[in-house]
């Protein structure tokens, strides 16, 4: 008697979990690399929009102007890469499709252009807005994208991807991606959404970004359709349960907070952000504790603060700072997350536990708020933070909204008389 058994299948799975684990550990890498990347854009970012404010690029203001919009330009790829990689709540918020579909063809321009792959956007600007986790819908959309790619890549005269969205009555919002390619077989259509299922060559793929993208599309309380007309090309219509006009607006008086209306589009954020006024105003002359090991980081946010008015003193080094807290006094202090030695989380802990005023008025400047264990972290101790890399404003916002609220809480407390030794380090 003999047996015989196919191991296909079976080498099969291993061979695609074998390719999964080896794109998480890339994905690992690229997240540690976005990381890195923060702390020099932060500072090419700064400096050059201190170069405009103050009118110092004489004959050369053009050139510093270039310098800051590609900066800022790198530093929104760069936060959305790192929003892409990470791990997303479960938490809904509503949100603005169209944001989500601009943000990630800015992830994509460059790419496609280089594969001279064309795509034509159609934006309904009376979209309604969605429930969902803007990073989760964003990984469906560059999935898709991927998709399309792959299927326009082998003509070798480029392509068109064509990416709408649209109303569907009052109830729903339609996202749509189309290509030209060759279109999807009928033998397959019923599969693709299959896990580890897979038309292209070995190592090009997983077959498991549409399996993805049917999960999270569920997940939000969609559906999604595909079609493969006769003419060629494939077309994924993505259907989502839109926000009732009701809900938004109850919800918009109800806001509170940052990101109480999530991933609202830039009109709409501004909108908000005018409708509460600014930060209470905080007299200029107070001390400052800087906590950064990158130099140039650490001088950008010392000018930044002088330049407001305050006396900033600079320490590379979390222990030495720790030590100088514990002996002077300060009105805030700023510090970075991950620091060699001593970081910001033991730097703040070691403050909370020897009774230290400061833990009531600090802030962390940090490119690693993504990670799970940092938002669990600023979360349980209600820290405010400011994500690298950052603009100007939004550095002094921060500092001065922390000076207020910590004056608020305690309006018949003496401040303590300031040493007049503002030496830097």
């Amino acid at each position: 008697m003999e047996i015989y058994r196919d191991l296909t299948a079976q080498r099969v799975f291993q061979s695609k979990l074998l390719q999964t684990e080896k794109l998480a550990a890339l994905g690992q890498m690229v997240t540690s690399v976005a990381h890195e990347l923060s702390n020099p854009l932060t500072s090419v970012l700064g400096f050059a929009q201190r170069l405009l404010l103050r009118g110092e690029a004489s004959g050369q203001a053009e050139e510093a102007r270039h310098i800051f919009h590609e900066a800022e330009r790198a530093s929104a790829i760069l936060r959305q890469l790192l929003m892409t990689a990470r791990e997303s709540p479960p938490g809904r918020a509503m949100v603005a499709l169209n944001e989500v579909v601009s943000r990630t063809m800015e992830l994509q321009r460059f790419s496609l252009a280089a594969e001279k792959i064309h795509v034509e956007l159609d934006l309904d600007p009376r979209l309604p807005f969605v429930h969902g986790n803007a990073g989760q819908l964003q990984q469906v959309l560059m999935n898709l994208i991927g998709n399309a790619r792959q299927a326009v890549e082998p003509q070798g005269r480029g392509g068109t991807i064509q990416v709408s969205t649209r109303r569907a009555g009052e109830r729903h919002a339609v996202l749509e991606v189309r290509d030209n390619g060759p279109g999807i077989p009928d033998s397959i259509l019923a599969r693709i959404f299959d896990p580890f299922f897979t038309t292209k060559p070995a190592g090009t793929g997983t077959g498991l970004g549409l399996s993805i993208v049917l999960g999270i599309v569920r997940e939000h309380g969609g559906q999604v359709q595909v079609a493969s007309p006769p003419t060629g090309g494939a077309i994924f219509t993505l259907e989502f349960p839109a926000v009732a006009a009701e809900e938004l607006h109850a919800l918009a008086l109800s806001a509170t907070g940052p990101g109480a209306l999530g991933f609202l589009g830039k009109r709409q954020r501004r909108a908000s952000v005018a409708s509460k006024g600014a930060s209470p105003s905080v007299a200029p002359g107070g001390r400052v504790l800087v906590v950064e090991d990158e130099p140039t980081v650490a001088r950008l946010i010392g000018d930044v603060l002088e330049d407001e008015g305050f006396r900033v003193d600079l320490l590379l080094d979390g222990r030495e700072a720790l030590k100088r807290a514990a002996s002077e006094n300060y009105d805030l202090v700023i510090c970075d997350m991950k620091m060699p030695e001593l970081d910001g989380q033991n730097f703040y802990t070691t403050l909370a536990l020897t009774g230290n005023s400061l833990q009531e008025r600090f802030l962390f400047v940090t490119g690693d708020v993504i990670a799970a264990h940092t938002q669990e972290f600023l979360a349980r101790h209600r820290l405010p933070h400011v994500a690298k890399p950052f603009r100007l404003e939004e550095l002094t916002e921060k500092v001065r909204q922390v000076l207020a609220d910590a004056k608020a809480r305690q309006p018949a407390v003496a401040r303590p008389a300031q040493r007049t030794n503002a030496a830097r380090k």
